[in-house]
């Protein structure tokens, strides 16, 4: 007969695989007759944006868009300076083993670099080259036996795990919108030059059944005006609310923010002049609601007093150890360009490896450090390109071979302070650190009574077991069909937690005698 079994299902969001690619985007810009003659280039931008992604086996599939912007100096008199836009399709696959469609996926995007090339007066070739990282993640609902109903003579071995139980996941879209005016001092806008919108979180608060977010977007816009290249910095705080039904307060929450799109219109103020700018993000929100919990379940079981049927399966856990949110300030001295204005400053941080020590994890990065300044000798609009490394160093309490780390970066700010002499930056980057165990554990799936009793008369009185090589007392107690108790009862000796190869075991015969 089969034996009572008390189920429970673990709900844990597997990591299944994460792979980056690049993509080289190409395209050719022609002007419209509207538009003047190019004379000479001062910078080409780019943006990308993810029209979709698909998961089918073993490839993540992400088709997207390179929004292209031309900024030049014309052939005209006066030398203005001009724009001109260009969108080139991309379709790009990303192997990763093991994938399926079922499972959900994210795309984190950066252009490397764009490179031009001035063809004639009116035609511009552009290549950029973007990087695409993917990342794969699957819900699991796991079956497992907390517990077996008491049973005379049946021995239970039990283990504890970790794990992030999951209550939900939700993405949804915010649009951040506010107008500003520009300062007395600030030329009037004749032509934009360069949007860039970075967000970030600074709160999210798990409540029943939702996710509350507050962020930050902050703009800078590059614009042409009397003559000049003028710059100006808003920040634009969000709230923002994930409905996540089966969301339970005080819970934890994972969120992950990024910029979709961004828009602007110029209008008038109440003087006529074009210095009142209306700006537009469109943010994709992410969030996922869990409790870190720890649970006990039965991985083996046998009985001193009959044989019983067990069957078992191969279940792989990932097992959250900890979780870390570090905040690294890095500072580059930039003194060396000659920079008498900064008109644009974007970076990129990316993880170059990542890896456990002894009792440390070690995060090197990078951060691009991407800029278009004045240049304070030649007076020429230049860009600059630098590559920033760091590393961090995080204490572990125990050396352990099974671990595992999961690394996500985003940029939350980065400033220019200029002086008379030098010229430095500051950025924070924000690390999202997932520290796991890979555990490979065999679960119990049916466990059923045989009837046949266990022949233990033709066994000696006394064995004497000597500890093998990883031996546990539980092995050598199931090994005999005694119990660890009655082990431990005639070895006052030996250390319940840790027996030693070569010692001596005295295991006593019991005998089960039914009138």
């Amino acid at each position: 007969m089969s034996i009572e079994l008390i189920k429970d299902i673990l709900r844990i969001e597997e990591l299944r695989g994460k792979e980056d690619t690049q993509a080289l985007v190409e395209t050719e810009i022609y002007l419209n007759p509207s538009r003047p003659d190019l004379e000479s280039i001062l910078w080409t931008d780019g943006v990308v944006e993810i029209l979709s992604t698909k998961v089918i086996r073993d490839r993540l599939v992400v088709s997207g868009v390179v929004k292209f912007k031309v900024v030049y100096k014309s052939g005209e008199e006066e030398k203005r300076i001009h724009t001109v836009d260009s969108n080139a399709d991309f379709r790009e696959e990303i192997e990763i083993e093991g994938i399926t469609e079922d499972m959900s996926a994210t795309i984190k995007t950066n252009i490397e670099y764009i490179e031009h090339e001035l063809l004639d007066e009116r035609k511009v070739s552009l290549k950029a080259l973007v990087s695409l990282e993917g990342k794969v993640e699957e819900v699991n609902n796991i079956e497992i036996i907390k517990d077996i109903e008491e049973k005379e003579n049946l021995q239970t071995l039990k283990e504890t795990i970790k794990y992030k139980e999951i209550q939900g996941r939700e993405t949804a879209y915010a649009f951040v919108k506010e107008a500003f005016e520009l300062m007395e001092d600030k030329p009037a806008i004749e032509e934009i030059l360069k949007l860039s919108i970075q967000a970030y979180e600074e709160e999210a608060t798990v409540a029943e059944d939702r996710i509350i977010i507050s962020g930050m977007v902050n703009a800078r816009v590059v614009y042409y005006g009397e003559g000049q290249i003028a710059t100006i910095e808003e920040e634009m705080p969000f709230n923002h609310f994930l409905e996540i039904p089966g969301a339970l307060s005080d819970s934890k929450g994972e969120i992950l923010i990024e910029v979709v799109e961004g828009g602007y219109e110029v209008l008038e103020n109440d003087e006529g002049e074009l210095k009142v700018l209306d700006l537009e993000a469109k943010i994709r929100v992410s969030g996922l609601a869990y409790s870190e919990n720890e649970k006990k379940l039965i991985v083996d079981a046998y009985s001193t007093r009959e044989k019983i049927n067990i069957e078992k399966e191969e279940v792989n856990l990932v097992e959250n150890i900890k979780n870390i949110i570090h905040k690294e300030n890095i500072v580059k001295d930039l003194s060396s360009y000659r920079i008498r204005e900064i008109y644009d400053l974007t970076a990129y941080p990316s993880v170059i490896d990542s890896r456990f020590v002894d009792e440390e994890f070690i995060i090197e990065g990078i951060l691009m450090v991407q800029g278009i300044y004045l240049d304070d000798t030649t007076e020429d609009i230049n860009t600059l390109r630098e590559e920033v490394p760091y590393k961090y160093y995080l204490s572990l309490e125990e050396k352990n071979p099974d671990l595992v780390s999961e690394v996500s970066l985003d940029l939350e700010t980065i400033r220019a302070n200029i002086s008379k002499d030098m010229f430095v930056i500051e950025a924070s980057v924000k690390h999202n650190i997932k520290i796991n165990r890979m555990r490979s554990l065999s679960l119990i799936k049916s466990l059923e009574e045989t009837g046949e009793i266990i022949d233990k008369k033709n066994r000696p009185s006394i064995t004497i077991y000597i500890v093998q090589r990883n031996d546990k007392l539980w092995n050598i107690a199931k090994r005999y069909n005694t119990t660890i108790e009655e082990i431990l009862q005639a070895n006052d000796n030996i250390n319940p937690n840790n027996i030693m190869a070569g010692e001596k075991i005295i295991i006593e015969k019991t005998v089960d005698i039914s009138f």
